[in-house]
């Protein structure tokens, strides 16, 4: 099945489970954000909100954790094991306690090593000359073994296709005769867990590869992996300019839905080629290699992807010292868009990247939909600067606030070019929401109500209403001043503690960057409790959520 876009909420293929208008999102940020993730996970879990939430929108590290999360059929034997344990009395956090690391608790996975991972496979890609590893499944591939192999959604001998329940499963194969039950893997469905919202994971579509490198990386496009269906809902005509040759180009760039499953199909030329909202049928040759759960998360972090498709240099330099271009690591797949009449264009080799290069929260993907209600969980390593007067003469600056904030208000910064959805007016209150809350040493939070403006190229309409909780990583001292002595002196031991930089874990090199972007257990275990409890800390706040209320 395929589908043209959605041009009401009531027109995207998920609309039929009647979803609650609520959404959660799980920012990118590496280990960081799905350390922050996972901690967040749990208090939502100990406020007893996840039936009342939608969706979930993530990307990169938060896409990780929500992958796992998501569809995770071993490792662990049930949420209580994944979610872990929180420490209600922040007395009893010791650094014992922080050295343990449950049976089955999805915290483990982020004291491994992913780089090593990466760097092994890139030279088995090139020794091998890509037979035993393709290069630009290098990165997909260490994400699938580094994270997500011990939860069962990783096997490269027995790569599955996924999707929502077993009822579209078997929908599926009933249309695909020559397809299994055992060939897919399904949401998370068991007794006594969460049930799962509708999970929207966020990457960025580039351009056709043979373009590659492209003058103006802005010109990326909010990409959707969710459970029943892929693609981009906003269609985009591009022109930009390749830089080897100057030459100016055209293509089309998002649009439309297919399955999941038949992402990266070949498309037949013999059949009608006209769609509807409804959903149209297609006949398609699928792709020899399965679209899996780890293409989707590993895409939506593969945050080198705009560098590498945007400079000459990077190109040059990595031809110079390694004998290929930088732009053969950026996940590639066949991906025919569908044009704004329902039309399907003709199938090329797309390239992929992390959604954070675009937009790092997943929030327009929730705003197309029309969420009414969203937390949007911003996992940066920024500090919040709470001495600035933001003014459109005076814009913020990434050393003061997250960069991924300020651009959903119109201040430009890096490829978020074209992301404003509220007015700059409306990021003055939610600016000094924050800095009000670190100022009174409490949890970064401020909930405000905005209305969209207009936004064409992401297809937002205007005078949306929507109530956003902001959950900015901070440092609180109402928490820290709770913990143990022990714990209080390692943190207060900045880089020669064990907590470096809690709770603004660096990106890369946290515990030196011969360790990546892995976190020793007493990390991990920290930022989990801080995470956890700045949610269930916070219930009347957070419980806007619930659908009982206004």
């Amino acid at each position: 099945m395929a589908w043209e876009s959605a041009s009401t909420k009531e027109e995207f293929p998920e609309a039929r489970f009647k979803l609650p208008s609520t959404g959660v999102c799980f920012s990118g940020g590496g280990t960081r954000a799905m350390n922050l993730a996972l901690g967040q996970m749990a208090g939502l879990r100990e406020l007893d909100l996840w039936d009342d939430i939608g969706y979930i929108s993530a990307v990169s590290g938060g896409s990780w954790a929500s992958t796992i999360f998501t569809y995770y059929n071993a490792g662990a034997e049930n949420d209580n094991q994944l979610l872990g344990n929180i420490i209600k009395d922040p007395q009893k956090i010791t650094m014992d306690t922080l050295g343990f690391m449950p049976e089955g608790f999805m915290g483990e996975v982020i004291t491994k090593h992913l780089v090593d991972d990466v760097l092994l496979r890139l030279a088995e890609g090139r020794l091998t000359l890509g037979i035993l590893q393709k290069m630009d499944y290098a990165w997909i591939d260490a994400v699938g073994s580094t994270y997500l192999a011990p939860y069962g959604l990783y096997d490269p001998e027995h790569p599955k296709y996924f999707t929502l329940n077993n009822k579209i499963k078997n929908d599926i194969l009933a249309r695909n005769r020559k397809l299994k039950a055992n060939d897919f893997i399904t949401v998370h469905h068991q007794e006594g867990d969460i049930k799962r919202p509708f999970l929207i994971v966020n990457s960025s579509l580039l351009a056709p590869s043979r373009y590659l490198p492209l003058k103006n990386p802005e010109n990326l496009s909010v990409f959707n992996y969710t459970p029943l269906y892929i693609g981009s809902n906003n269609p985009i005509g591009v022109t930009d300019t390749e830089l080897l040759s100057g030459s100016t180009i055209s293509f089309n760039a998002g649009g439309g839905f297919v399955e999941s499953f038949g992402f990266g199909s070949e498309l037949l030329r013999s059949q009608k080629r006209q769609l509807s909202n409804n959903g149209t049928q297609l006949r398609v040759k699928l792709a020899k290699r399965r679209f899996e759960a780890v293409d989707a998360t590993g895409t939506s972090s593969a945050a080198y992807g705009a560098i590498f498709s945007s400079s000459l240099f990077a190109q040059l330099a990595s031809y110079i010292l390694t004998d290929f271009s930088a732009d053969q690591l950026i996940p590639e797949e066949e991906y025919w868009p569908i044009s704004s009449n329902g039309v399907v264009d003709d199938a090329d080799r797309y390239r992929f990247t992390d959604g954070g290069n675009l937009e790092n929260f997943g929030l327009i993907s929730l705003l197309q939909r029309e969420v009414e209600k969203v937390v949007v969980f911003i996992n940066t390593d920024t500090p919040l600067d709470v001495s600035i007067t933001p003014t459109a003469e005076c814009p913020p600056l990434a050393s003061q606030v997250s960069s991924d904030l300020f651009p959903l208000f119109g201040y430009k910064i890096g490829n978020q070019t074209k992301n404003q959805v509220f007015k700059k007016s409306d990021f003055t209150t939610v600016y000094d929401s924050l800095r009000n809350a670190k100022l009174d040493k409490k949890s970064v939070i401020a909930k405000t109500t905005l209305r969209t403006i207009e936004n064409k190229w992401w297809g937002i309409k205007a005078n949306q209403e929507v109530t956003v909780l902001w959950v900015y990583n901070e440092s609180v001292p109402e928490w820290e001043n709770l913990l143990s002595t022990e714990v209080k002196e390692e943190i207060c031991a900045g880089p020669d503690g064990a907590f470096p930089e809690f709770p603004l874990y660096k990106l890369i090199g946290e515990n030196g960057y011969l360790n990546g972007i892995s976190l020793t257990k007493e990390q991990v275990n920290l930022l989990y409790q801080f995470s956890a409890w700045n949610v269930y800390s916070n219930k009347e706040v957070f419980n806007f959520l619930k659908n009982s209320q206004d």
